[in-house]
């Protein structure tokens, strides 16, 4: 019996059949415990991926509200909108997230920061660590907001190499902004030592290293966007520039005086659209007030011929972009009428002096004090050469270059020519909504002309122009000094050279500044953490 025993032990000691089963069973406790992590770890894995799409998106849209000046105190309220709008897994057990604004790349509170927090008790780790677990996700979403830049001073020339060029001693600190169209490595050049004070400084290629070091202005290179900001019009061409005619100084045109009052009134009204055209009144209730002028009185004022006693009115609009986009794009209308009474009027008979009227003229060399007749000059081929001899004046005048047409203006004239009000356009039958787009134009090159290097400004202090110059075919030389007193002075030419002592520091009239846009930049938004 004993020995049977023993013989079964032996046999059972011998026997390995079992040990597969043994090792399962020693291993199960970590094969479950592997499976509850996975299953965990997936759940923190949707949950961070979830929770960092939301605060992505949320910076994201709190920045494009700071980007813009009507929403940009909006932006917790549209951060949190998206945050809200992104989140399904992690709805019910997220908390609030934190959005605040800061500095990024050395900028003051220029980006959107937003954290944000989840936490949940899931089964296996809360067996295994005795406690919740929590997601932690953080975004920073930079911005940058659009800008609007004027210019009096712009070189049109898309590839010339130095298309605006400062030279001498000239002295250029009317801060009204300089700019060339021109991609060329060096679009805006200096060549010599001139004092500098633009404001700004906008080119669609580089701008000399001189400008950089010497001046305190804001440089902007390599820009896309500049564009010609007459490229879309047409000169006039009213009836009364069909009339063939030639210039002459035989007889000085009657000086006519009369007692004048002033009255400006000023209107605003607002609309709403993509552009002016189809835009629709808009109730602004923070509008500005309509405003008029107490009246002004000046005795015996030097007035056109012709004027007659009773009131003129003398009516200009003008269209401001207020923000906003597509069919949101709000608008201010600006319209100002000038009420002129003419009182005690009295005509002088005039000595020798040119006549000039308006009409096609083949050249036009001013040879004696001249004085021309409000309207529109064509002057097809020749040039209007202003020698430093004589006075010359002209009020709402324009003047259209054709076939190669220039203007000389020598030093020591004595030189006021004032540019077309939309009333004045539309007097001689140019339409409204193209007198709009023309006023305050002096100088208008057709594009078709050949353009041509004879034009050139060498003024000096009696030498005043009010209105825009444009010779998008032609260069400009500039020497000496030009003034203004009743409007700005805006230059845009293919290609622009200040040379000598040229002093050019004051391009509109106190109070006002020049509005012409050249470039509007969209604002920029950025993920950056």
């Amino acid at each position: 019996m004993i020995t049977r025993i023993r013989r079964h032990i032996a046999k059972m000691a011998g026997c390995n059949s079992g040990n597969a089963t043994l090792l399962v069973a020693l291993g199960m406790p970590v094969l479950i415990g592997g499976a509850g992590l996975g299953v965990d770890m997936t759940q923190w894995y949707m949950w961070k991926r979830e929770l960092q799409f939301a605060v992505d998106q949320s910076a994201i849209a709190g920045a494009w509200a700071r980007a813009d000046e009507e929403t940009e105190n909006t932006y917790q309220r549209r951060a949190l909108q998206e945050f809200n709008a992104n989140l399904s897994a992690t709805d019910d057990f997220n908390n609030a997230p934190n959005i605040s604004l800061a500095d990024y790349a050395g900028g003051n509170l220029n980006s959107v920061a937003v954290s944000a927090t989840a936490t949940k008790t899931l089964p296996f780790t809360n067996f295994l660590m005795g406690g919740s677990t929590t997601i932690y996700a953080y975004a920073q979403a930079s911005f940058e907001e659009g800008a609007t830049f004027t210019s009096c001073l712009v070189a049109l020339d898309e590839d010339e190499t130095g298309a605006l060029t400062i030279g001498g001693n000239s002295v250029l600190t009317a801060s009204c902004g300089l700019a060339a169209l021109s991609t060329a490595e060096e679009a805006i050049s200096v060549n010599g030592n001139p004092t500098v004070d633009a404001g700004w400084i906008l080119a669609a290629g580089g701008v000399d290293q001189w400008l950089k070091d010497n001046t305190d202005d804001v440089i902007l290179e390599n820009m896309e966007g500049l564009y010609d900001p007459f490229g879309e019009l047409e000169p006039p061409n009213p009836d009364e520039t069909q009339v063939e005619r030639t210039y002459s100084c035989s007889a000085e045109p009657d000086s006519t005086t009369a007692d004048v009052t002033t009255v400006t009134a000023v209107e605003y009204d607002y609309y709403q659209g993509s552009n002016t055209r189809n835009a629709t009144g808009w109730a602004n209730t923070a509008g500005k007030e309509d405003t008029r002028t107490e009246p002004s009185y000046e005795a015996a004022k030097l007035v056109p011929n012709g004027t007659v006693e009773g009131t003129v009115e003398s009516r200009s609009v003008q269209w401001r972009e207020l923000g906003g986009s597509g069919q949101n794009k709000k608008w201010e209308r600006v319209t100002t009428t000038v009420y002129t009474t003419y009182d005690n009027v009295i005509v002088t008979p005039g000595a020798q002096a040119g006549s000039v009227r308006p009409g096609t003229y083949s050249d036009l060399q001013i040879s004696c004090d001249t004085a021309f007749a409000p309207g529109v000059y064509n002057i097809v081929g020749g040039g209007l050469k202003i020698p430093g001899q004589y006075e010359v004046t002209g009020s709402a005048v324009m003047f259209v270059l054709y076939d190669g047409a220039y203007i000389d203006v020598t030093g020591g004239s004595d030189v006021n020519l004032t540019a077309m009000q939309a009333s004045d356009l539309m007097a001689v039958g140019v339409s409204q909504e193209d007198a709009n787009e023309l006023a305050g134009m002096l100088v208008f090159e057709d594009r078709s002309s050949q353009g041509s290097n004879k034009t050139k400004f060498n003024g000096n202090a009696n030498t005043v122009l009010n209105g825009a110059l444009y010779f998008p075919t032609s260069g400009v030389d500039f020497a000496g000094t030009i003034g203004v007193t009743s409007q700005c002075l805006m230059i845009a030419s293919a290609t622009i050279t200040i040379t000598g002592t040229t002093n050019m520091s004051t391009f509109c009239p106190g109070g006002s500044s020049e509005d012409t846009t050249i470039v509007s930049t969209a604002a920029k938004v950025r993920l950056v953490a």
